[in-house]
């Protein structure tokens, strides 16, 4: 007989944690029958979540939301009418608020909490009292490098022993099966970003390095995949640096790979990140990357399968100029022994969930 585990969420729009939760169900649905509970039942990735899994709605109405969110006491009841059967598992799968209904949960279930990001950069959602006292009543914490590890346990006093970091899974053969569904083709060296357009990925800076890089004389060409609340931000950016002939804003693909395949580089310009899917993604398409320094982009990289720099516009036209004018041969002949990483990953997450036989 299956366990029962109840994984709390936001939405699933598309975005990293999003495809690395979905990784995960399809990982473990065989073990365990899943309730998925969401603020929302909205987002593109909604179709990819297995049929076998239930989904529930925290949010019905605007005024039930309303207590909800900010009344300690609708909260739980709320979340405990939600999760009125006998888990053996509970799941915060989102940092902050998530783990504040986990720690609502009444009765012997284990609790693990996910955190995604640096908390140094990047703001949960939940005041510190709330983050020392939620997460302090979990069974097990999950952050996905190892430089979030060290941020979190000392930002928050929070023991290490409790703390695990297990990396985010990809869809390795599912990735590589559509990324030879379309024949794309490129006229030039090209650079592509497939991303949120949202504040933390820093568009900006990269449409910036792309301006300084034409003036200076260089034909090249930059994909953008997305779409997200700064979009039409970042499509004013691009008339007003004049840059149109540059740029592409191709716009969101729920298949993007084969243009990640095709391209020359993939760069991302974020301010912070957890452990970038996009840049495993590229790696496994054997597309070199170029990275700003945030969480995980060294423990992908390696030193060997791509450039890290800065968070800095220069360090980024830099690097970006640097292989304009010679590309690195040895991480492209580094990239063709890349094999991928979910073996260990997937080891790690029966370990966690107890599921080789041993009683959670």
């Amino acid at each position: 007989m299956k366990q029962k585990m109840v994984i709390f969420g936001y939405t699933m729009d598309m975005g990293g944690a999003e495809r690395a939760l979905i990784n995960i169900i399809n990982t473990i649905k065989d073990y365990f029958e899943i309730d998925l509970v969401l603020i929302k039942k909205t987002g593109i990735l909604l179709n990819d979540i297995p049929k076998e899994v239930t989904i529930k709605e925290i949010r019905k109405n605007i005024f039930d939301y309303v207590l909800f969110r900010y009344i300690p006491f609708f909260r739980r009841r709320k979340i405990r009418k939600l999760t009125n059967k006998k888990y053996d598992v509970a799941v915060a799968f989102m940092e902050g608020r998530a783990c504040t209904w986990l720690s609502d949960m009444k009765g012997s279930v284990f609790k693990i909490a996910w955190i995604h990001n640096d908390v140094n950069k990047f703001d949960i959602g939940i005041t510190e009292n709330e983050i020392r006292k939620s997460y302090n009543l979990v069974d097990k914490i999950v952050v996905v490098s190892k430089q979030s590890k060290d941020s979190f346990c000392n930002k928050y006093d929070i023991n290490p022993s409790n703390v695990e970091v297990v990396y985010n899974l990809i869809d390795e053969d599912k990735i590589l099966n559509n990324s030879k569904l379309i024949n794309v083709k490129k006229n030039k060296f090209t650079f592509i970003n497939v991303s949120r357009m949202r504040k933390q990925k820093r568009h900006d800076r990269l449409l910036k390095a792309v301006k300084v890089l034409k003036d200076e004389g260089y034909d090249f060409e930059l994909w953008l995949i997305g779409d997200g609340p700064l979009e039409d931000d970042i499509k004013k950016l691009v008339y007003e640096l004049k840059i149109e002939d540059f740029v592409k804003l191709l716009g969101l693909k729920e298949n993007p790979f084969p243009y990640i395949k095709a391209a020359d580089y993939f760069v991302m310009s974020s301010d912070h990140e957890g452990y970038p899917l996009s840049l495993l993604e590229a790696l496994l398409l054997k597309t070199p990357v170029i990275s700003t320094d945030v969480s995980g982009a060294r423990e992908i990289l390696q030193d060997k399968y791509g450039i890290v720099c800065d968070t800095s516009l220069d360090a980024l036209i830099d690097s970006m100029r640097s292989v304009l004018n010679k590309r690195n041969k040895k991480i492209e002949e580094n990239l063709q022994d890349y094999k991928g990483g979910n073996d260990k990953i997937i080891k790690d997450l029966k370990k966690l969930f107890k599921i080789e036989g041993e009683k959670l």
